[in-house]
């Protein structure tokens, strides 16, 4: 495997930049140069092909959010560049994680791993404080356990099966197509507390897709993927929707706005 490694992430709340810092470490502290960054900040054209590369995202209603799947699928063609996959999830992912290797795999791009990781839940059935710690311990030392079986040459794989192969095939079409309807954007629309609100930006700041403007309050446009950092991380708790019940985040806002 390349000595030089270049994880590129996409997390909604924080989760899989935690799965993801965590591989990166475990790869650093066995003598790699292993370099973290932000998917929305790099252009699929611009990944380093001469590096072996790691792809992280969150897992969304069994697939991943539109941005990441359009990112996935304007990737270049992969030149046999050794690549590791990982995703996490609230719940299950019905081994999504599989059918994006075998997209990359028809770009040849060599797959050496493809696991999810079980991580709080970020939307509905959020849990308590203590359960939402307990989770993410259990599941960072199986990422740190995934990295070093990516070094020892035998990083676990996700298989597909037959009901993965139709939730993957529907879930596609819902991300895909039905995410960008009226109907959709009107149910995850969010509405800004005036009496909350600031002003601050924060939530412009984070938005993957560049959906918020801030005049005076955030003005929402329509290229909201519901990643939820904006209500998630927003200082004041102004946001909210008709289904948000409750928010997450897995790390502070600080580490949310580095800049890789």
């Amino acid at each position: 495997m390349n000595r030089k490694i270049n994880i590129y992430v996409f997390s909604g709340t924080g989760n899989t930049f935690l799965a993801a810092n965590k591989i990166s470490e475990t790869f650093n502290k066995n003598s790699y140069d292993s370099t973290v960054h932000k998917m929305e900040s790099i252009k699929p054209q611009d990944i380093n092909l001469n590096s072996t590369i790691g792809i992280g995202f969150t897992t969304a209603f069994w697939n991943t959010f539109p941005f990441v799947r359009t990112w996935i699928d304007s990737l270049p063609d992969g030149n046999g560049a050794e690549t590791f996959l990982f995703t996490t999830m609230g719940d299950s992912s019905c081994a999504m994680i599989a059918h994006i290797a075998k997209i990359l795999e028809k770009k040849n791009y060599k797959i050496i791993g493809a696991k999810g990781f079980i991580m709080p839940n970020n939307f509905l059935l959020v849990l308590n404080d203590a359960k939402n710690i307990a989770r993410i311990e259990k599941n960072l030392l199986k990422a740190e356990e995934y990295a070093k079986g990516i070094i020892n040459g035998n990083g676990y794989i996700k298989k597909t099966n037959i009901f993965s192969s139709l939730a993957f095939c529907i879930s596609s079409f819902v991300t895909t197509k039905l995410w960008k309807t009226k109907l959709a954007k009107k149910i995850m629309k969010f509405k800004v507390d005036t009496k909350k609100c600031n002003g601050c930006g924060t939530c412009a700041t984070l938005c993957p897709t560049e959906n918020i403007e801030i005049k005076d309050i955030p003005q929402f446009k329509d290229k909201c993927i519901f990643c939820l950092r904006c209500a998630s991380y927003c200082p004041q708790q102004a946001l909210s929707n008709k289904i948000l019940l409750k928010t997450y985040r897995a790390v502070n806002l600080k580490d949310m706005l580095w800049k890789k």
